[in-house]
């Protein structure tokens, strides 16, 4: 902080300044000296003679001139964020269930409703989960608090999943169904229909096994809905296009006609702007053309870039059998042969050697695997089919994720390095059909939770359950989970989808999985200081705030960190700048310069945000987002 004489000098004037000195980023306090211009130098050509200025000192000056860029400084890393592989401390509680009857899942989490009634989504509205109810859908807030809506129109669905995004183009986020026969779309906010299409009998999962997506597959600005290998328009529910070979569905035992499931993947393999649907055996472009096929069985597939050359890789389940395939199709390793018909397979880098592996359920068994087949680990379930999915997050900060699974009578989590068991819960049932956990922050407190759906729920153990930590350690998640086959940029954080798509595995190569950290003992740590602030010109409604971004981390931060400037703590967001360079490890950023109306500031503390957007949401997820906020020393335009 400033001393009282300098920061007076700071409030009369700022062009006359020289603010080139740093403040101390580690203990917070302001080394910056304002000198005053010596009124005894004769090459000083603003130099008039004056010493009516404060202590003598010079002219007062009338307008904010531009700051001095500052060179970066060095920044003392977070060495409290070198966290060691964690064996335990793993403390899983019930935070809340709710419902009596079945649902098998996954639901589906986001911030769909605007629960403070501003008239928009941001980061104060409180996230809702969505699942079934008896055919009904219904959006329950992530705190337990009640249900936000219910539909009564028609049954939409029972056994199939979710997919969350705005599909029609209105600013608000939707909510797609899938039924046996029917994919609908509703609205988000309030469950109100937009459409149905009721015609997609004999293309989809018989039983009604069916898992929509969302991907804007031709990069034209409107997404399409995907249900298999079945593209409908998003904005209409119109049919687009009809894949006519694999549908993303399994056969049972391997062989066969009779199949289970229908959940193809989305993701543009081969770089080319255009986003694929793929399934076990082809994939389709936006309209259904074949773009390569292969003579093998259908199956339920994950991607990601397995051999690191830039490309996605593709595993695929199909009964009895796990597969890799090329970004063509071709199989490059499997069969691998296994009991049971198993589920849908997760990827993430388990042991934190840079490269990712998959997990996957079978009869009685989680089996994590290496690209190529050979098996990590295994690790004991209950489960005669395992069709039950797997999904992943690092709750420890360790890097090595955890692997969350629910089979027919007990709820598992394992280390993912290892395969070590952490936790069981028997608080729940189910015949397991293609269910998955979900992990999200769903109660606005930066904290991930863990949300099951029970598909014989029950008035004991409820249709669903939130898990939460009972020490409070566990790392701010996204506050979606939006699908089936979550891949983390299928969805952006205000619900829109991407257009064209980010390919998941250019920044995190998983799939199935919420871990956005980092490898073992690499971290981010951003802050923010206010550097310096002009406010001569509030009369005329001109305030000037410089400010930078401190990185300690000890890893590089990449361009894009967007720096908010709100007035006061908490308050408005008035301006949102983003960081052109990257931020090396140790280091600040370039300074930015904030020149904004002075009214909305006045008898306020200029306070600025790393990483945070307009509707205070952050990107990069750190070791610490407790000290990405710094304020002024003083209120201004007072």
């Amino acid at each position: 902080m400033r001393t009282p004489t300098l920061v007076f000098l700071s409030l009369v004037g700022c062009s006359d300044y020289n603010f080139t000195e740093d403040k101390d980023p580690n203990d917070g306090t302001s080394g910056d000296t304002a000198q005053p211009d010596d009124p005894s130098d004769p090459d000083d050509p603003s130099d008039t003679g004056d010493t009516s200025g404060p202590g003598g000192g010079g002219t007062i000056p009338d307008s904010c001139e531009d700051f001095d860029a500052l060179d970066p400084i060095e920044v003392e890393l977070n060495d409290s964020c070198e966290v060691e592989y964690s064996e335990g401390s793993f403390t899983p509680v019930t935070e809340w269930s709710f419902g009596s009857s079945s649902f098998c899942g996954p639901p589906a989490a986001g911030v769909l409703v605007d629960s403070d009634g501003d008239g928009d989504l941001d980061d104060a509205d409180m996230p809702v989960i969505v699942f079934y109810q008896s055919g009904s859908v219904a959006a329950v807030y992530g705190d337990g608090t009640g249900r936000a809506w219910r539909t009564t129109t028609r049954s939409y669905g029972q056994d199939g999943g979710f997919a969350l995004g705005d599909v029609t183009g209105d600013g608000w986020p939707d909510v797609i169904t899938a039924s046996d026969t029917m994919v609908c779309a509703l609205d988000g906010n309030t469950g109100v229909e937009h459409w149905c299409n009721t015609s997609l009998g004999g293309r989809i999962d018989f039983y009604g096994y069916n898992y929509p997506s969302i991907s804007d597959l031709d990069a034209d600005g409107q997404p399409e809905v995907i249900v298999g290998s079945s593209i409908l328009d998003g904005l209409t529910g119109s049919p687009r296009g009809q894949g006519s070979l694999g549908t993303g569905s399994a056969p049972y035992g391997g062989s066969g006609a009779s199949t289970y499931g229908a959940m193809s993947a989305t993701v543009d393999l081969d770089g080319d702007g255009q986003v694929e649907v793929v399934t076990g055996n082809a994939a389709y472009d936006a309209d259904g053309n074949v773009v390569w096929s292969n003579s093998g069985p259908d199956g339920l597939v994950a991607v990601a870039d397995f051999d690191l050359d830039g490309q996605g890789e593709i595993v695929k389940t199909s009964g009895i059998y796990v597969y890799g395939m090329e970004t063509d199709g071709t199989v490059v390793w499997g069969p691998e042969t296994y009991s049971g018909n198993l589920g849908a397979p997760a990827i993430d880098d388990l042991d934190g050697d840079g490269t990712p592996e998959l997990v996957f359920a079978a009869q009685n068994a989680l089996i994590a695997m290496e690209w190529g087949g050979a098996e990590l680990w295994r690790a004991r379930i209950s489960d005669a089919s395992g069709a039950a999915g797997p999904v992943l997050f690092d709750f420890e900060m360790d890097g090595y994720p955890e692997v969350l699974y629910a089979d027919e009578t007990t709820i598992r989590f394992f280390n993912g390095r290892d395969g070590v068991e952490k936790f069981t819960s028997t608080g729940h049932a189910s015949y397991t059909i293609l269910e998955t956990p979900i992990v999200a922050d769903v109660d606005n407190d930066d904290e991930a939770e863990i949300v099951i759906g029970h598909c014989q729920g029950n008035s004991t153990i409820g249709a669903v359950t939130v898990y939460g930590d009972a020490d409070h350690t566990w790392p701010a998640g996204r506050k979606w989970w939006s699908q089936h086959g979550y891949h983390i940029t299928n969805i952006a954080d205000d619900g829109s989808i991407d257009s064209p798509t980010t390919n998941n595995f250019a920044q995190y190569n998983s799939y199935r999985s919420g871990d956005v950290g980092r490898p073992p003992n690499e971290y981010w740590d951003l802050r923010a200081e206010v550097v310096d602030v002009c406010e001569i010109e509030c009369a005329a409604d001109r305030l000037l705030v410089q400010a930078r971004v401190l990185n300690a981390g000890n890893i590089e931060v990449p361009a894009g960190v967007n720096v908010s400037l709100r007035a006061g703590s908490g308050g408005t967001v008035v301006e949102v700048q983003g960081l052109s360079s990257a931020i090396p490890a140790g280091s600040s950023s370039d300074t930015l310069v904030f020149d904004v109306s002075a009214s909305a500031f006045v008898g306020q503390t200029p306070t600025v945000t790393a990483d945070e957007d307009d509707a205070g949401i952050g990107v990069f997820y750190e070791c610490d987002e407790s000290n990405n906020v710094d304020g002024w020393s003083t209120t201004v335009c007072n």
